[in-house]
């Protein structure tokens, strides 16, 4: 699947911050922010190092997140950049997972896989965001108590 579901456990977050005067709901959207785009940027650096022709360089510009304004939740996913109907799902789908079957050309063919969205959920289930994490909660504590 190339659509990528976050979700965090902000309480050492929340812990960290509970002398401020940012609200659980802030603090969790910045969390989750800083996984998601940290998660984008890990699966747009595995396209740009895949052997994948570079023509227009729409599958890289395509990946983005957004945050929910739940705050609960955060999505990485493949994005049309056109008002179009755009191709771009398909294409994610079939270039990080491969494909195979049949086609009226030919009895048999497949297309390799690349891993580039295994990369970003590898960056998000590992938790390699912390170390931002960590430096958001330092620069919040230094505003209050710097």
């Amino acid at each position: 699947m190339a659509l990528l579901n976050i979700k965090t456990d902000i309480t050492e977050v929340q812990e960290a911050l509970a002398g401020t005067s940012k609200s659980l709901k802030s603090i969790q959207k910045a969390t989750l922010r800083i996984a998601a785009k940290g998660t984008a940027n890990t699966v747009k650096a595995a396209i740009r190092s895949s052997d994948l022709e570079r023509r227009t360089g729409e599958l890289l510009k395509a990946y983005t997140y957004k945050v929910k304004k739940s705050g609960d939740e955060a999505n990485v996913f493949p994005k049309a950049l056109t008002g179009k109907d755009s191709t771009i799902f398909p294409k994610a789908m079939t270039l990080s997972y491969g494909h195979s079957g049949p086609t009226k050309r030919a009895k048999s063919w497949f297309i390799a896989p690349r891993s580039f969205v295994q990369a970003g959920e590898q960056y998000a289930e590992k938790g390699q965001y912390m170390d931002d994490v960590q430096k958001y909660i330092d620069k919040e504590l230094e505003k209050y108590w710097g």
